[in-house]
């Protein structure tokens, strides 16, 4: 959807279906036996992950990634061989046990017909075997794998057994679900049955041999394929057009390996396989949750005992400042009478619901972000070589966590503390799994405005109407206050009372009875709490926008008519958690 429709999330469908970052640390938070020279990984640790991610540093590079490596090959004595082989094997034989089959039937909603949901599809993809702090073991996959999924199951490598899954924690933003399998994880299993946990491993360095395993489309057993690292950088993610840190290696990612891990020589999960893209031109190309955000997550379900919250954001819309006039404008040339070179973003909107909002001003330029200076070109110091966005960084942040940022405001340099926090949208990306809201009145259909809505318009591939163009329009407005909507009139189902409107479609409401309609919910308030004779119904533009009349003593027997015709359960459904 959005800018990455040409991308594709790579699981397998059966029936036709509609950052975070590392920080390198010396040892593994797995225990190592050395036997001779190679050292080889155990999962002796009750929690893995407790304490990898409670070192400090863990979110973003502060030495080479490649530092205290475990290495798999190595010179080893000829009287060691037998046995470490009989071990390698072992670990290898354990690692590729953890990777799991997952088969989930989706029950996707109409987006258009709200009450409504689209026809069962199937689905296939990859999933692993995890030890998250605090919670326990658990499957980790992809979030659209397991998007609106009402039966879930996981199947272990060689096994004929499928085992009923629930989904417990999904965050769209970084496309990673985790799911508890009861019946896989129970303690009553004997240890000849009980899981390998798989460790998290560091951000690899480009060119790093890396392998991905899975259970991709073209067969039925598992999968190995190998490759290296091509890039990483900040990456739109398809799920919820968010930007994180990403990973791009060249192995073969196809559709059903979604969801599988990447692993290094060490057999250390450095990513998550999650999509590629669809162009004929292009090949060899695979993009992967890489490690850091992975790990980021994990440590947001821990932090919030066991549900996601999402990704930091500063909330703020900024403008490069690689023109040499522009900087001119902004006295960046000299700072205090001395010559000193400034770099920085200027500031053009900070959104009402954020940390900064009544902190930064529009023409601020924010020159570095808890002491890492931010170029002209928006970007920042990542590790040797190599630079990302600012955002990077914000987003390695969790909820709570003041950022220091230098500020050069009206040509003087200044610290301001800015709290972080996951920013919500206007136009919201996803449902999280729920149906979407809609309200029916005299038969208008309202539904709030949403990117699944746009997309089942085909508001992306090509101009439909003016009116939808309108709407698309809207997506990036900022949340002026928690809870607003842009409430959208979808379609009108034809009643007697409604003569005459019944081609209405795809507008956006403004105003009810004069009164300007925040959401859903508050129409839904307004038009209950009237008792004017005439209820009014504006639509934008707010100047010479359509207009809808219609009686009250009609509304209620209409709206009961349309819901008994099409057999509509209830007149309204509300929202409730967005992204």
């Amino acid at each position: 959807m959005m800018a990455l429709a040409h991308q594709q999330s790579c699981f397998a469908v059966i029936v036709v279906a509609a950052a975070a970052l590392y920080i390198p640390v010396s040892v593994s938070a797995f225990s190592f036996s050395k036997i001779g020279e190679q050292a080889l990984i155990h999962n002796s640790c009750a929690h893995p992950l407790r304490a990898t991610i409670e070192r400090d540093g863990l979110f973003w590079p502060s030495s080479s990634p490649n530092y205290g490596r475990i290495e798999r090959s190595s010179t080893i004595s000829d009287e060691d061989d037998d046995e470490l082989f009989d071990e390698e094997e072992f670990v290898l034989a354990s690692t590729l046990d953890a990777v799991v089959k997952i088969y989930a039937t989706h029950s996707d909603p109409d987006f258009l017909i709200p009450w409504q949901k689209r026809q069962q599809t199937t689905s296939t993809s990859s999933g692993f075997v995890i030890d998250v702090p605090g919670i326990g073991l658990r499957v980790m996959t992809n979030a659209h794998s397991v998007e609106y999924g009402s039966v879930v199951q996981v199947q272990r490598r060689g096994d004929d057994e499928k085992h009923a899954a629930i989904v417990e924690a999904v965050g769209n933003e970084c496309d990673l679900a985790l799911l508890r399998v009861d019946s896989l994880f129970s303690p009553q299993n004997d240890d000849q049955f009980q899981p390998f946990a798989m460790p998290i491993g560091p951000l690899p360095a480009l060119q790093d041999d890396v392998e991905v395993i899975g259970y991709p489309a073209g067969g039925d057993s598992l999968c190995v394929t190998k490759g290296v690292v091509s890039r990483i950088e900040m990456q739109e993610y398809a799920q919820a057009g968010a930007s994180l840190l990403a990973m791009q290696i060249d192995a073969a990612i196809n559709p059903g390996n979604s969801g599988g891990p990447v692993v290094n020589d060490a057999l250390e999960v450095v990513g998550v396989a999650f999509q590629g893209i669809d162009e004929e031109s292009i090949e060899n190309v695979g993009y992967v949750v890489p490690a850091s955000v992975v790990r980021h997550f994990l440590e947001d379900v821990r932090r919030n005992n066991g549900k996601y919250t999402g990704f930091c954001h500063l909330g703020i819309d900024v403008s490069f400042l690689e023109n040499k006039t522009y900087r001119k404008f902004l006295k960046m040339d000299n700072l205090e009478g001395e010559k000193k070179r400034i770099s920085g973003v200027c500031v053009r909107r900070i959104q009402p619901t954020a940390g900064a909002f009544g902190i930064l001003q529009p023409m601020d330029v924010v020159m570095a972000v808890d002491g890492i200076p931010v170029g002209n070109d928006g970007k920042i110091p990542f590790r040797r070589g190599e630079r990302v966005n600012l955002g990077c960084y914000i987003s390695s942040l969790f909820p709570g966590d003041v950022a220091t940022v230098s500020i050069f405001r009206d040509g003087k340099e200044m610290e301001v503390a800015i709290p972080v926090s996951p920013v919500k949208h206007l136009v919201p990306s996803h449902y999280n799994n729920r149906p979407p809201p809609y309200l029916i009145c005299s038969g208008f259909v309202f539904t709030a405005l949403s990117v699944p809505y746009l997309d089942a318009k085909g508001a992306w591939d090509d101009f439909y109407t003016e009116d939808v163009s309108y709407l698309l329009g809207l997506v990036h407005t900022p949340l002026k206050q928690e809870g607003d909507e842009v409430v959208v009139l979808t379609q009108v189902l034809a009643h007697e009372a409604n003569l005459g409107y019944e081609h209405l479609i795809d507008l956006h409401l403004l105003k009810f009875n004069g009164v300007e309609v925040k959401s859903l919910g508050h129409l839904n308030t307004l038009i209950s709490e009237n008792e004017e004779q005439f209820m009014t119904f504006e639509f934008a533009p707010e100047e010479g926008g359509r207009l809808i009349v219609m009686e009250r003593a009609l509304c209620e027997q209409a709206t009961e008519d349309v819901c008994k015709e099409h057999s509509i359960g209830s007149h309204y459904v509300l929202r409730t958690d967005t992204v």
